[in-house]
């Protein structure tokens, strides 16, 4: 079978039948095929699509994702914007993870470890030269679900 470039599917070259998995629960749909490695877990990240729209690879292991910086901010900003559930007030991030270092899965480069300064108290990695972000399990989640006057109450 073979990854359909322009939709989540695989098709079978031989018999013609289309197989599209259902997205999880969080929006990811696992397209499959490794990609990078894991920053922290060290095992083949996979591909996958986000919310039907964004390209990521994701950690099955530590459930980490990798992610363009865009895709990040334009999957955020839909989230908070198509929010139904009430925002949740997340717990104040732990400073020892700045002390952590991260390399960019794509270019072996130190990744910048920082606060992210929107909503949410998490630490996000970035990689500039590859306009890349990691974020650990959950960090998605709690950024999309932090009280802000862009999320509906």
């Amino acid at each position: 079978m073979t990854l359909d470039s322009a939709h989540p599917c695989w098709s079978c070259t031989h018999c013609g039948s289309v197989v599209c998995p259902d997205p999880a629960s969080d929006g990811v749909r696992v397209t499959g095929g490794p990609g990078h490695v894991c920053p922290l877990c060290a095992v083949p990240l996979q591909r996958a699509l986000l919310d039907e729209r964004e390209p990521i690879e994701i950690c099955e292991r530590c459930k980490g994702t990798l992610m363009a910086r865009r895709g990040f901010a334009v999957t955020l900003t839909a989230r908070r914007r198509a929010a139904t559930t009430p925002s949740v007030t997340p717990d104040p991030a732990d400073p020892r993870q700045l002390d952590r270092r991260v390399v960019c899965p794509n270019c072996a480069a130190a990744m910048i470890t920082d606060w992210y300064y929107g909503p949410g108290n998490i630490v996000i990695d970035t990689c500039p030269a590859c306009d890349l972000v990691w974020l650990d399990a959950g960090e998605l989640r709690r950024a999309a679900d932090a009280p802000g006057g862009d999320r509906l109450p």
